[in-house]
């Protein structure tokens, strides 16, 4: 049996389950729910969580099981459950005008942003594949809800059938092969399935089958090829907010689990699912920026977009060391700002004259509103991977990473597709700086909270390629125990 004392350490997810519970009665018994008081108790549950995270964490001396092993508590979870929360937090900050125009009841909507990262935080705790997924399957349901919350829209309906239909099927193939890894080892204890995987000396059939299909299933929520079809419909047709929440947050948090699957539970099969994820790395960085350059619409370029990103990201993980670890953490939270920061963009400009969604709609924006131009530059930029920016030194410690593990293709794979990406990315720029628009009314703001997000994004973006320094001592404190 465990301590009950034990619980005292998942006393953050506890706190925001309970209040997204709360949010969610309140908005069943009152509908006038006010958009900004359940925006604000959102954001004041997701601050508790954050200080709770710290306390928690500081009770900790190393990586601590608890609850029999289902949960860790180490410094890599302590990470990137900071980094969840804030950028749970941004969200809410995303949603509170757009939300507020689309005329849908709130409380229910900011419920489920707290329950989707109630799950996000288990899930980057789990020393158990079977916490793991059933965290995992928590945010799942939140998050599709969420992407068909404006029912009213044909669009999001669309995008939440589409994404509740795969993601169920993937949900189903993760179970299965952990199901079979189970039968082969008997366990699901991550260190205790490295123990058995390492005695066994050889791949069993049942444990080939096994990992590879719970590498389906995690290659589906990274959104990487060839499991990306759902990204660009549901991108497009979710409340742009929420597109915001599943392009970060949920994407970090897949990674998160990602690695420490890969890094702990499969460790001694390294070479196997290297090859696979090499393999996955350069179809999504070849396929995603491909792709983006026939895109109009802006909201499915982002989407191609960030299934080329994923690729990124796992030229870190097959790099198969503490380099590349470090380096999808710090990619990890440049990545995350610069998304919420587009994407917030993107909302502060979806007014009746600026829709913000095709390339056309960027035209003149410059002399419209010289401070949204400037802060779609720096994120283009940093999308691209140009200095100064978070992105170039993102994406430079991953391609360092991969070729110093002998993987030189792949980043040449990579430094191409970035080179690619310039056409798609500074297309917007040149629609900004160098075209008219026939518009002659100044593009408003009409939402202070809003614009400080985005204003806040860009300047993190412009820290994190002035003074990496930080972040990245602080990614290299965060490391995994690799057995």
């Amino acid at each position: 049996m465990p301590d009950p004392r034990e619980f005292l350490f998942l006393l953050p997810e506890m706190v925001l389950a309970t209040a997204g519970m709360l949010l969610l009665v309140v908005g069943s018994v009152g509908r006038g729910t006010r958009n900004k008081a359940s925006a604000l108790f959102a954001a004041l549950a997701l601050l508790a969580t954050g200080a709770l995270v710290i306390w928690t964490q500081g009770r900790v001396e190393s990586a601590e099981p608890i609850l029999s092993g289902m949960f860790v508590l180490d410094s890599y979870a302590f990470f990137w459950k900071l980094l969840l929360v804030g950028a749970s937090f941004l969200t809410v900050l995303l949603s509170v005008r757009f939300l507020g125009d689309g005329g849908y009841r709130p409380a229910e909507y900011y419920s489920l942003i707290l329950l989707a990262s109630t799950g996000m935080l288990l899930m980057v705790s789990g020393a158990s594949l079977l916490s793991i997924w059933i965290s995992l399957e928590l945010m799942a349901l939140s998050s599709y809800i969420l992407a068909g919350y404006f029912k009213a829209e044909r669009q999001s309906t669309e995008a939440a059938i589409k994404y509740f239909i795969l993601g169920a099927l993937s949900s189903g193939v993760l179970l299965y092969g952990i199901s079979l890894l189970y039968g082969a080892t008997g366990t699901v204890q991550l260190d205790a399935l490295a123990q058995r995987l390492a005695e066994a000396g050889s791949v069993e059939p049942l444990v080939a089958v096994g990992w590879l299909l719970l590498a389906i299933g995690l290659f589906f929520k990274v959104a990487a090829v060839p499991f990306h079809v759902w990204t660009p419909d549901v991108y497009v047709g979710a409340p742009t907010p929420v597109t915001a929440y599943l392009a970060s947050a949920s994407k970090a948090a897949s990674f998160a689990i990602l690695i420490r699957i890969f890094y702990q539970g499969l460790a001694p099969l390294v070479v196997d699912w290297q090859l696979i994820t090499a393999a996955v790395a350069t179809l999504s960085m070849i396929w995603g920026n491909i792709a983006a350059l026939t895109q109009s619409n802006v909201k499915r370029m982002l989407a191609y977009s960030s299934i080329g990103h994923a690729g990124y990201f796992l030229m870190g993980v097959l790099a198969a060391s503490e380099d590349g670890l470090w380096a999808v953490l710090f990619y990890g939270v440049a990545y995350t700002v610069i998304t919420i920061g587009v994407f917030g963009t993107v909302i502060l400009l979806e007014r009746r004259e600026y829709a913000g969604e095709t390339y056309s709609d960027y035209a003149g924006l410059a002399g419209r509103s010289p401070f949204l131009a400037a802060c779609m530059l720096v994120f283009m930029v940093a999308l691209t991977g140009i200095p100064p920016t978070g992105g170039f030194f993102g994406k430079i410690y991953l391609f360092a990473a991969a070729i110093e593990s002998g993987w030189v293709w792949v980043a040449v794979v990579g430094v191409l597709t970035s080179a690619i990406s310039l056409y798609f990315y500074m297309g917007i720029v040149v629609q900004m700086y160098l075209k008219e628009s026939d518009r002659t009314t100044p593009a408003p703001l009409p939402a202070p909270g809003l614009a400080a997000t985005v204003a806040i994004c860009a300047a993190i973006t412009v820290l994190l390629g002035i003074l990496p320094g930080p972040l990245v001592e602080w990614a290299k404190a965060s490391l995994l125990v690799i057995p």
